[in-house]
């Protein structure tokens, strides 16, 4: 069904620029990830990669299983939106909590970090873009299935583990 004559709200639009980022994450559609932060950037762990690089970066930093996923559930929740009076630009902070599962190497479904998510937005040409979403750590497990053990963000979590 084409939605394009269907108004949504602002708050609605970003709501589901929230959950999209989610479900191409879980679905390993990296490039997908790369195309809805044409106009933003993503940062984690200190670092920031610009939408064209951002397909790379997710490549590097997670394990894919032959599935072509991560084999992971993103859940957002808590999510709190604050939109300028001008309906421009737009501030969103939430949690996520993430699981996994891996069957194949005795991993069990567990939820393996929860974190935060400091989204801004802009309105443009009539349309909600990302311009930044920033993820901070609030709670670890184990990550040994989820953060590729070569890539950069393994490597940056275990230098802050021994600091």
């Amino acid at each position: 069904m084409d939605q394009s004559k269907y108004k949504i709200s602002s708050e609605r639009a970003i709501e589901n620029l929230i959950g999209q980022y989610t479900h191409l994450l879980d679905k390993g559609d990296f490039a997908g990830i790369g195309t809805l932060f044409t106009h933003g950037r993503i940062g984690s762990l200190g670092a920031f990669t610009e939408g064209a690089n951002i397909e790379k970066m997710l490549e590097s930093n997670l394990q894919v299983y032959p599935g072509g996923t991560p084999q992971t559930a993103h859940v957002t929740t808590n999510t709190v939106i604050r939109i300028n009076e001008e309906e421009t630009s737009a501030t969103a902070v939430s949690y996520v909590t993430i699981f996994q599962q891996d069957v194949n190497r005795s991993f069990p479904l567990q939820p393996i970090m929860v974190g935060q998510y400091d989204d801004t937005f802009d309105h443009l040409e009539g349309e909600w873009h990302f311009r930044e979403r920033s993820l901070s750590l609030i709670l670890t497990g184990d990550l040994s299935h989820h953060a590729h053990p070569d890539g950069p963000s393994a490597t940056k979590l275990k230098e802050d583990e021994s600091n």
